[in-house]
């Protein structure tokens, strides 16, 4: 009876830490242009290598193209598009849109905030026609 309690408290403490190193991180996204826009980024870890991060945006521009950045506040260290491929999402016509990435895990160290930009013109290319959609704090 003894070893068997044994195993099951070490079972439990197994769980309680795979369920703790599971749980994603939960980053609070606040709307920069719009009032109702607000959104979340979730990021958790997927290997020891790669994190998967989720956004879930609201009172977004509807049919509206976005992008995802990682932003370095220091001077001159500068901006880097999330992930790897499309770092894009358009909005739905109720001004919802979700956006999810796996990224490397080193990437997270070096910057202070994740930002979604709103591309009126469609063209994620034009930086300069960029809107502050959402903005929130990795720190």
């Amino acid at each position: 009876m003894r070893h068997l309690i044994m195993k099951l408290a070490v079972v439990a403490a197994f769980l309680s830490a795979t369920t703790a190193w599971a749980t994603p991180s939960r980053i609070e996204l606040k709307g920069e242009i719009w009032d109702d826009a607000e959104g979340e980024a979730l990021i958790a870890d997927i290997k020891d290598d790669q994190k998967e991060i989720r956004i879930n945006a609201s009172g977004l521009e509807p049919n509206s193209t976005f992008s995802i950045w990682l932003i370095d506040e220091t001077p001159m260290l500068g901006e880097v598009g999330i992930g790897s491929g499309d770092l894009t999402f358009v909005s739905d016509s109720n001004g919802k849109g979700t956006y999810t990435a796996l990224v490397p895990a080193r990437q997270f160290k070096d910057w202070d905030k994740i930002e979604v930009l709103h591309h009126p013109n469609q063209d994620t290319e034009d930086m300069e026609g960029a809107e502050l959609a959402l903005r929130g704090s990795l720190e």
